[in-house]
């Protein structure tokens, strides 16, 4: 079933409370019969449902929905246009598709998205109301050569927005993961930044920013520890916490540093971003495993980023120059001091 069939009866279900079968009925217009199969569609979908005879069913916790009008309201001043759905498929493939029409600014975001895109053609998992997904189109007077090391920009943009709703612990790892950092517990995945480039070598280009953030439940690419913004506070908005994160405030913080942030590197490129970037680098100077896309390895220390944003890797055969885009990292061993710097360069495709 799609899952924009059944998103009116998630909106019935978001208080949280129980509702019997003839109530939702009433509510959604449909038969009991009908309800029940959305129920069974919702579960399909990876929802969890709390039936009870007698009682009828319920959510496990409130939905922390997102609300249009709260949205345009809070980001107005920032030049930014606010399109809230219930569900699609992937909200930076609906700009894509738009990308010709839509003015600069224009922000998708989705409630439910189902078919996200992450690195490397991964698919992104996200239940709904539980994280953010969406995606910003912006315009640049400038060719696609001038977006070198744009999403590591938007990741420090990310990251900083969600220090400031009072989550600390939030690292970048190259070339575009959020990660949930504290030791000594394994590194976890937050959210993810993906940029997609239209437009000519001299200009004028833009670029599809698509972000996920894991809010009230690990979600993410699948094969990866997950993490929300919730495992580090302690706190739960959905489960009637009043003190925790709510997806609204969230969505604010990061819609507004990447205004500014983009805003930045118009201006002064990637240069502006780069000593921040390293910062706040989960992995700078360990040993990690450089996977290319043919399966070959390599070992190195990890020494930075270069000005364009390139990996760089100290390796016994000298200093090598890996490309976002190209590669994966996984952790290899702990921090070590790094070695001399060698004149040796290589870029890795």
């Amino acid at each position: 079933m799609d899952p924009a069939d059944v998103f009116p009866l998630l909106r019935a279900l978001a208080d949280g409370r129980f509702h019997g079968g003839e109530q939702l009925a009433r509510t959604l217009g449909l038969s009991r019969s009908t309800v029940c199969q959305r129920l069974d569609a919702l579960e399909s979908l990876g929802v969890e449902c709390h039936r009870v005879r007698g009682r009828g069913c319920r959510l496990p916790q409130p939905l922390d929905l997102l609300d249009a009008g709260a949205l345009a309201a809070d980001l107005a001043a920032d030049g930014l246009r606010v399109e809230l759905v219930d569900h699609t498929l992937s909200t930076s493939s609906d700009l894509l598709a738009r990308a010709d029409t839509l003015a600069s600014g224009h922000v998708r975001i989705a409630e439910w998205q189902t078919a996200g895109r992450g690195r490397q053609g991964r698919h992104w998992l996200a239940l709904p109301a539980q994280g953010l997904t969406f995606s910003l189109l912006w315009r640049f007077s400038g060719g696609v050569q001038a977006l070198a090391g744009l999403s590591l920009a938007v990741a420090v943009a990310v990251a900083r927005a969600c220090q400031a709703c009072g989550v600390d612990a939030v690292r970048v790892k190259w070339p575009n993961d959020l990660l949930l950092h504290q030791p000594p517990r394994p590194d976890r995945k937050l959210g993810g930044v993906l940029v997609d480039v239209q437009g000519d070598a001299l200009g004028p280009s833009a670029a599809v920013i698509g972000i996920g953030i894991n809010v009230h439940g690990a979600s993410g690419e699948t094969g990866q520890p997950a993490a929300a913004l919730d495992d580090a506070t302690g706190h739960d908005v959905t489960a009637n916490n009043a003190t925790g994160i709510t997806r609204h405030a969230v969505l604010v913080s990061v819609l507004r540093h990447l205004a500014a942030a983009i805003r930045r590197f118009e201006a002064e490129g990637f240069a502006a971003f780069r000593d921040d970037w390293q910062s706040l680098h989960a992995w700078h100077l360990h040993t990690v495993d450089v996977l290319h896309a043919d399966g070959s390895r390599l070992q190195g220390v990890v020494a930075g980023i270069d000005a364009d944003g390139a990996l760089l890797l100290e390796t016994p055969g000298g200093r090598q120059r890996i490309l976002s885009g190209d590669v994966s990292l996984r952790t290899a061993a702990p921090p070590i001091a790094p070695p001399l710097p060698q004149e040796a360069s290589a870029t890795l495709r």
